[in-house]
């Protein structure tokens, strides 16, 4: 192993304190701390719903972007705008219920005093409570989402049920036009004839569909 000589490497002391030693005046760090608002204090807030619900739809409604009162306004001219089904369902899901509604009615209506008291109150709720609030304003949410979930999907499920529709008609299309399925069901008719009839007698004309499931049932004299 190497050995190093430390005494023979050269340090501008000067240089070194300009740029690792602090020699700003600790009590002008204070002064300053305490002219800064306090980073601790946090909004007001009150939580009238479920704490859980209230976080779950404040990410929902936080990724849309819009305004509470614009939202009301499409779900009641049952317009959903750009939103998808995935949007529309996660909106519909937030939708206050009964108990909610009666919570968010009543904080409102205790805390509305004035104009102003009622505004401060309503500023005080979460997103999710902003928003079931502004629902609460729509005759018929529930149904109104509803409404524009089958409006969106429709296409797409007209599309998927004619995919089926199609290949029924060309199933049938090729049954209908299959002369080796004709010349089976005339062998199939010959042969039932002739083990009911011996060939003689009164012949049938057709048979039933049901019929061609007894087909296994027919064994000659060797079983087979």
């Amino acid at each position: 192993k190497g050995s190093f000589d430390f005494e023979s490497m050269k340090i501008d002391q000067d240089e070194f304190e300009s740029l690792f030693t602090d020699t700003s005046d600790p009590k002008a760090k204070k002064k300053v701390a305490a002219d800064k608002p306090a980073a601790s204090k946090q909004k007001k807030s009150v939580q009238v719903i479920d704490a859980k619900r209230g976080m779950n739809g404040g990410i929902i409604l936080a990724r849309l972007k819009i305004e509470f009162s614009a939202l009301a306004d499409m779900v009641n001219n049952m317009d959903s705008g750009k939103l998808d089904d995935t949007q529309l369902k996660a909106l519909r899901e937030f939708l206050p219920t009964k108990e909610e509604k009666t919570a968010i009615d009543q904080y409102v209506k205790n805390a509305s005093s004035t104009e102003e008291s009622k505004q401060a109150a309503i500023n005080d709720f979460c997103a999710c409570e902003k928003y079931m609030l502004a629902m609460m304003k729509v005759e018929m949410a529930d149904e109104k989402f509803q409404c524009m979930l089958f409006k969106y999907q429709f296409d797409h499920k007209l599309n998927e049920l004619m995919n089926g529709v199609t290949t029924l008609i060309n199933a049938c299309e090729e049954v209908q036009k299959s002369v080796r399925l004709r010349k089976l069901m005339a062998m199939i008719l010959m042969l039932g004839n002739q083990i009911n009839t011996g060939g003689s007698g009164r012949m049938a004309h057709g048979f039933t569909l049901d019929a061609l499931l007894k087909l296994d049932e027919a064994k000659a004299f060797d079983k087979k």
